[in-house]
């Protein structure tokens, strides 16, 4: 993540001192006497703190009164402008660096002499369910913009990695194989071969009665490799990598960790999420190769002790059934599988904003959005790969 200093005149640079960085606004008010006489200096940079958030399209700013030590009623007028301006943008304003004595002048005349009566209005439960439903969809959108932001800045770094791979940070790459790729085998297996069992057994009651017991071998074979292991092998490693993705970064964001990261020059995206993404991308195959071997065990399983076929007949069957066709469509889902539950838990980690229980949030955001993703793709794939005859 960049930043940018930005000085826009002589007069401005004397009251503020603007940085943006990739998801927010940094305005630290470089004037330490916020009075009425300096109200014109003040309102140009006011302006400009505008114009940059504008231009930038961030939905936080941050504001430091660290060097303030003179003030008067202006600063409460000043801030009411800011507060107004991010209520209308849907910026979160975050305002640092107030001393004590700030604050309480900030509370005294922020304070309305006269409290309005709030007016009840009555709400009826189907008034509820309307606004429940509008802003479910407002964040809906939210989280799209910010998906497609998110995506587009890795796109941009991804392609950057080819002109300079030795930008990212490679001794973190093995880590992230052998957590979401090795230790997900032993669960990937397990439930390839559960899947295995039950495809098998539905299948041998009902292909038992057309004496075609010999076609399991099929019916195993080709669900698993093109639907099955896929969906199911993402679905897991959404649980378990999705998770621990949105988990690690968020707490991060909690920490400010991820701000220091930014301040000595290191690129959050390249430092933390190509790494991520790019290990759980290339892991996804090797594990639908797992759970493939693993349910078609379980339907071998399944024929020889239920249907009384003989295990080279199964065999057999399966390797004409099985072509690389079948196992190509079921790779190349669980590439495109694996990266989007990768960058789904990536930016749910960007999201956490506040404490502990914001890292929860979004931990649980992340694996119910991944998996949601996960069965809309797997739709996807399926009707372009029968409308193409692959």
């Amino acid at each position: 993540m960049s930043r940018q200093s930005q000085h826009p005149s002589s007069e401005t640079a004397l009251a503020i001192e603007l940085q943006r960085f990739t998801a927010y606004t940094y305005c630290r008010v470089t004037e330490g006497r916020f009075t009425l006489q300096r109200a014109e200096i003040l309102e140009i940079a006011l302006q400009e703190v505008f114009a940059a958030m504008e231009d930038s399209n961030h939905r936080r700013l941050i504001i430091d009164f660290a060097a303030t030590t003179e003030y008067d009623s202006y600063l409460v007028i000043w801030l009411q402008t800011v507060k107004r301006f991010c209520q209308e943008n849907g910026i979160l304003l975050d305002v640092q660096n107030l001393s004590e004595q700030m604050q309480d002048f900030i509370r005294l005349l922020d304070k309305p002499l006269v409290k309005k009566v709030a007016i009840e209005e009555k709400e009826t439960s189907w008034h509820r369910y309307v606004e429940s439903i509008g802003e479910a969809t407002l964040q809906v959108w939210a989280d799209v913009r910010f998906f497609v932001e998110f995506f587009g800045e890795f796109f941009i770094n991804l392609t950057y990695l080819f002109r300079a791979p030795r930008t990212i940070r490679w001794s973190e790459f093995p880590t992230q194989i052998t957590k979401a790729g090795v230790g997900a085998v032993p669960i990937v297996a397990l439930v390839g071969f559960l899947m295995g069992v039950i495809v098998g057994y539905q299948g041998a009651m009902q292909l038992a009665q057309f004496g075609a017991e010999i076609y399991l071998a099929d019916m195993v074979a080709i669900s698993l490799a093109r639907e099955l292991a896929p969906l199911m092998t993402a679905i897991i490693v959404a649980g378990r990598s999705g998770a621990a993705f949105a988990a690690e970064i968020g707490t991060m964001q909690v920490a400010e960790e991820l701000d220091a990261l930014t301040t000595m020059g290191f690129q959050p995206m390249r430092f933390l999420v190509m790494p991520r993404v790019l290990a759980v991308t290339c892991v996804m195959p090797f594990l639908v190769l797992f759970a493939d071997i693993a349910g078609m065990i379980g339907g071998l399983l399944i024929g020889v002790g239920t249907l009384q076929l003989s295990v080279s007949g199964y065999l057999n069957e399966t390797k004409v059934a099985l072509t690389l066709q079948h196992l190509a469509s079921g790779l190349i889902k669980s590439v495109v599988l694996g990266a989007v539950v990768a960058l789904i838990g990536c930016m749910r980690g960007f999201q956490v904003r506040g404490g502990a229980d914001s890292v929860g949030h979004f931990t649980t955001s992340a694996v119910v959005s991944g998996i949601f993703l996960i069965i809309l793709l797997d739709a996807i794939f399926t009707v372009i790969f029968q409308a193409l005859g692959f």
